[in-house]
């Protein structure tokens, strides 16, 4: 692969050297295109299934080769430059299509970091708003370069350093897509190097084919970060089971947005017009990143709230909320009944006490895991706390109940692999239905259920009593039978 790029790039840069205009022109156009279809062939060839991001890649670079198109005609034609009405908008579009497209990259590959990696691309933009006030924008007003080529060359300058901090802030959890990743890193610097040179360097005599050069060669280091096969690993990333919170750093985001007022405005304060275009251009592309910086912080805020860290799974309060609705759903008519499976652990605390609490927290992830994987689509599995789980179906009739409650137990008392040895726990399991059509508590279903738990457990202890210590472990787990919920019953146990 990297041989084949090497190869590639010798190739072009000798066409560059040594061919006149419509060679450079040319190579640059088929540099695009070969960038699209090997993205393609590399999504088809490594199964890539999330293939949004790449989509807007390639649309991107089609986009960008209708500008370049552009360039080829006017070299063909003998016109020095293009119309701008050719050029400018599809470039635009292609820039906005890749700022899109690295957004959904980073985001699915970083979901524990995701808000890290917003405000690294705004950190990224807001670098560029120096960059481009006192280096690019005054040489090009010196060179007499009209609004629409200072639009241009600000767009591409925000975008490219958004996407280069998004993705540096990738790169520090990303070993599994680091060979995609470089390439993406090469395609970033030659295009940024590429502009440099067009807009703030010679372009004329020996200088003339290295602006072009440097474009072609970003085409095709992009088209090699698709083709390659760490693109599955950087595009499908494995996701934490309960990523943590985002920490909404107020004064490291407010310096970012502040830096690009402070240089738009800065001619302003020295007597000179402000920058009108950095002062709108730059906000256009920061704000809509702050708010979904903001709207990552309220979605994982609502998920504290009602899941269990460690696990996961929902909490007792959003599983009282399910059950709440599903119980006056049930009491309005809906069909079949309702169920709900208490699970404790026995020998956790064993395993904590002797391993440590990193053991019992791999013991709980596991758990719930397996929970979650033994029971049925929509049913809802909760963490209540320490070492108990919840599990409430709907339209689980008693012979349902009986036996996802068995496939649970059975699923628990795996070994766990850990730190090289292999734990184990069991657990007892107890089981209730509802069949009554009434509104009643959530606490009701669960007072029957953990009763009927606690007596699992007591058969369990009496066994033990008759059996040799060493064969403990060895005998079956005992489930308790289903039973269906009095609510009279119920409502006396509750009271007493």
């Amino acid at each position: 692969m990297s041989a084949g790029f090497a190869i590639l790039t010798v190739i072009f840069t000798l066409g560059y050297v040594y061919g006149g205009a419509v060679a450079r022109t040319g190579l640059m156009l088929l540099s695009g295109m070969a960038a699209a279809v090997a993205i393609a062939v590399g999504l088809r060839l490594h199964r890539v299934a999330d293939r949004r991001p790449w989509v807007l890649v390639i649309i991107a670079l089609l986009l960008l080769t209708v500008a370049n198109a552009g360039w080829f005609h006017g070299a063909l034609a003998g016109v020095p430059k293009p119309p701008d009405l050719l050029v400018v908008p599809p470039q635009l579009g292609g820039y906005v299509f890749m700022l899109a497209a690295s957004l959904l990259i980073v985001l699915r590959h970083a979901p524990r970091d995701a808000s890290g990696t917003i405000d690294a691309a705004v950190w990224g933009i807001a670098l560029a708003a120096p960059l481009w006030e006192f280096a690019f924008r005054p040489h090009m007003l010196g060179a007499g370069i009209g609004s629409a080529g200072l639009f241009l060359v600000l767009t591409q300058l925000l975008v490219l350093l958004g996407i280069c901090g998004a993705l540096l802030r990738v790169a520090r959890t990303s070993e599994a897509g680091r060979a995609c990743l470089n390439y993406l890193f090469a395609s970033l610097g030659c295009t940024i190097l590429g502009i440099a040179v067009v807009n703030m360097g010679p372009v004329t005599g020996e200088n003339a084919s290295l602006p072009a050069l440097c474009f072609a060669i970003g085409y095709l280091a992009l088209g090699a970060a698709g083709l390659h096969p760490s693109v599955k690993q950087l595009s499908e990333p494995a996701v934490n089971l309960a990523p943590p919170t985002p920490r909404l750093k107020l004064g490291f985001l407010g310096s970012a947005l502040l830096l690009i007022p402070v240089c738009g405005g800065v001619g302003q304060l020295l007597g000179q017009p402000a920058d009108g275009l950095l002062l709108t251009i730059a906000p256009l592309l920061s704000v809509p990143l702050v708010l979904v910086r903001i709207s990552r912080l309220k979605h994982a805020l609502i998920h504290q709230a009602t899941h269990d860290e460690l696990t996961g799974l929902v909490n007792r309060r959003h599983l009282f909320t399910e059950m709440q609705t599903a119980i006056a759903a049930h009491a309005g008519g809906a069909p079949g009944d309702l169920a709900l499976i208490y699970c404790d652990l026995n020998g956790f605390k064993p395993v904590n006490d002797e391993h440590g609490h990193e053991a019992g927290d791999a013991i709980l992830r596991t758990t719930a895991r397996r929970i979650t994987v033994a029971v049925r689509a929509g049913d809802v599995v909760a963490r209540i706390g320490g070492d108990e789980f919840l599990i409430f179906c709907v339209d689980a009739d008693d012979a349902t109940a009986r036996a996802l409650g068995d496939r649970i137990a059975r699923s628990i008392a795996e070994p766990v692999p850990w730190g090289g040895r292999e734990l184990v726990v069991t657990a007892a399991v107890g089981a209730v239905t509802r069949t009554e059509r009434r509104i009643v508590a959530p606490d009701e279903m669960l007072a029957a259920a953990d009763e009927r738990m606690y007596a699992d457990k007591r058969a369990s202890a009496q066994s033990r009593q008759h059996l040799r210590p060493e064969r403990v472990d060895e005998r079956p787990q005992v489930l308790p039978h289903v039973v269906q919920v009095d609510p009279v019953e119920a409502e006396s146990r509750i009271a007493s």
